[in-house]
């Protein structure tokens, strides 16, 4: 799917389902509830633009970017993002969890190893959770992609 066909509202459900999933019936942090206010636009293309959205690269406008980012967290961490992942060498764009979180275990010392380990298998699960029902619900996710080119799609 390209950047410009990614809608609002398939994003809006993206988003719906990520923090089912990500906070269950917890309370969003104030800073989560804050990135849910986007300004005007029918297309990731457009609302990337928001500042609450980060694009890799960071000087380049949204569709030429390779990566998109929402940081909305999780109940446990924070730092987890929505993203949208542009499938290399094409204009196809999906769906994607960055959970951000492998870089931790360079700075952790030993006796924090275990609570680490521990954070990255929750924030896996809470990651594949979210990215099987964004599959289900038919958005576009790196599964359906391949699975849409293995069908010759």
């Amino acid at each position: 799917m390209h950047l410009d066909e990614m809608t609002r509202d398939m994003l809006r459900q993206a988003v719906r389902l990520y923090l089912a999933e990500a906070y269950g019936e917890a309370p969003l942090p104030p800073a989560v509830a804050a990135r849910l206010e986007w300004p005007a636009g029918e297309s990731l293309e457009a609302l990337a633009a928001a500042e609450v959205f980060e694009c890799t690269p960071d000087d380049l406008p949204p569709a030429a970017c390779d990566r998109i980012r929402l940081r909305l967290g999780n109940r446990d961490y924070p730092h987890m993002k929505l993203g949208a992942d542009r499938i290399p060498e094409t204009q196809d764009w999906v769906l994607a969890v960055d959970s951000h979180d492998r870089q931790l275990l360079t700075v952790v010392s030993e006796s924090e190893r275990a609570a680490l380990e521990a954070l990255l298998r929750r924030n896996n699960e809470v990651k594949t959770r979210i990215e099987r029902r964004w599959s289900e619900a038919g958005l576009p996710t790196f599964e359906r992609y391949v699975r849409s080119r293995l069908r010759g799609g």
